[in-house]
């Protein structure tokens, strides 16, 4: 269907967390109602994120509402954002043990051996270092990602997923104060949260210098 300035696929059936309609096409997965509280949640999709951009997408969402006569009746709020990485590493000269953590929890998972993903924290913040390579030709096969890499091997991902709680903490509500502070929350994710460590014979962790990896990352 056509609705204002979009054309959707408008599902049959509404949504388990109790909105009525859903509507998605290749940049937006739109839930809405008219009694719900919020009327709209919006999920941007990874293809157009990694082509257009955050910004471009919350500007075109909001060029579609007004389309269709709608008008924000408040400011929008977060409720997760995910920070992604992606780095060609051909070779692995770090495991589970060459990180420094606040993360309560962590686990890896193999492959024929071999380090596959890494996962550091549970709920509110959870680091992600894993074969995105693998993970496109087993689960998601987002082939599109291999013209933008210009590779089909190889590739990892540092991903953070940040939930509300953390969110709120350091004054990102809107996506106004996302833009001005994502740095504020880039450098306590990747300098405080969680760091990279070359080990030496030191028995202090902590003084481990930083994986070049982790030092890029950082100047990234």
């Amino acid at each position: 269907i056509r609705l204002g300035s979009e054309e959707f696929l408008l599902a049959s059936h509404g949504t388990s967390s109790g909105y009525p309609y859903l509507i998605e096409n290749e940049a937006f997965i739109i839930q809405f109602g008219e009694f719900n509280r919020p009327n709209f949640f919006v999920k941007f999709r990874s293809i157009a994120l990694w082509h257009q951009g955050a910004k471009a997408l919350h500007e075109r969402f909001l060029r579609w509402a007004a389309s269709v006569g709608l008008m924000p009746s408040q400011s929008e709020r977060l409720s997760r954002i995910d920070f992604a990485f992606d780095y060609h590493l051909p070779e692995i000269d770090f495991d589970e043990n060459s990180f420094i953590s606040r993360a309560g929890k962590d686990n890896q998972h193999r492959n024929n051996g071999k380090i596959q993903t890494l996962t550091f924290g549970t709920g509110d913040i959870v680091l992600r270092v894993y074969n995105k390579s693998d993970e496109v030709n087993e689960v998601s096969h987002k082939t599109w990602l291999y013209a933008l890499w210009g590779i089909d091997h190889g590739v990892w991902r540092i991903e953070w997923q940040v939930r509300k709680v953390l969110l709120r903490g350091m004054g990102v509500t809107s996506f106004d104060s996302l833009m001005e502070r994502q740095g504020d929350l880039l450098r306590f994710l990747v300098k405080e949260h969680t760091t990279l460590r070359t080990p030496t014979d030191d028995s202090n962790r902590s003084r481990w210098p930083l994986h070049p990896l982790w030092q890029d990352l950082t100047e990234r």
